[in-house]
C-alpha cells in the first residue's frame, strides 16, 4: 500500500486519523501531531502484529491490508486540543451509527 496522497504534504499534519475496516465498516480513530510519521508507525505495528488495539489487530491479521483504508478523518488547527477533537469525532461517528474499535 502506497502512502495516501493526503499524507504526502511537507508540513506536519495535526489530525484525527481513521483506519477503516472495509469488510465490517468498523473504524479506529486516533490523534496525531504528525500524520505522515503516524501512518508509517501504525502500519508497522499492524504488519508486525503488535498494535495495542487488539480487536483491530485481530481483524487486520485475519483480513489483510487490502481490506483497510487509512485516511485523515479531521485535520486540526495548530492550537486545537487533539484530545477534545478525538472525542468529538468519536461521538460524531457513533451518531452516524458507526462501530468503533474500542
Amino acid at each position: 500500500m502506497a502512502i495516501p496522497k493526503e499524507f504526502l504534504r511537507e508540513d506536519k499534519i495535526r489530525a484525527i486519523i481513521m483506519i477503516k475496516n472495509l469488510k465490517t465498516d468498523e473504524i479506529y480513530l486516533y490523534k496525531t501531531e504528525d500524520a505522515v510519521a503516524s501512518f508509517s508507525k501504525e502500519r508497522f505495528k499492524l504488519d508486525l502484529g503488535m498494535h495495542p488495539e487488539k480487536s483491530l489487530q485481530s481483524a487486520y491479521s485475519t483480513l489483510g491490508l487490502e481490506l483497510f483504508i487509512f485516511e485523515i478523518d479531521k485535520e486540526a488547527d495548530k492550537d486545537q486540543d487533539l484530545d477534545k477533537l478525538l472525542e468529538e469525532r468519536k461521538a460524531y461517528w457513533i451518531g452516524k451509527g458507526a462501530r468503533l474499535y474500542s
